[in-house]
């Protein structure tokens, strides 16, 4: 049985201690970004902070990923033998 990757992601996020605390950074990250995105017009440096956070953000859902890659592989490698 195959799991989706909405599927695969909740179950990671209950059973992988590193896998909760990323999914939990993205949380936050989208939080601030969103506290940003409320602000009409942003100065200098609170666009350079949302900047910084969506590239943040971005990593962790890379590392996040990766994770999801790893496991799949583990399981398929498991299934085939």
């Amino acid at each position: 049985m195959n799991e989706t990757e909405a599927q695969l992601f909740a179950r990671l996020k209950e059973e992988h201690p590193e896998f909760r605390r990323l999914a939990e950074k993205h949380r936050e990250y989208d939080q601030k970004i969103g506290e940003f995105d409320r602000i009409y017009y942003l100065t200098t440096e609170q666009e350079r902070k949302r900047k910084e956070l969506q590239k943040m953000k971005l990593v962790v859902k890379d590392q996040m990923y990766a994770i999801m890659r790893q496991f799949m592989g583990q399981n398929e490698k498991v299934l085939s033998s």
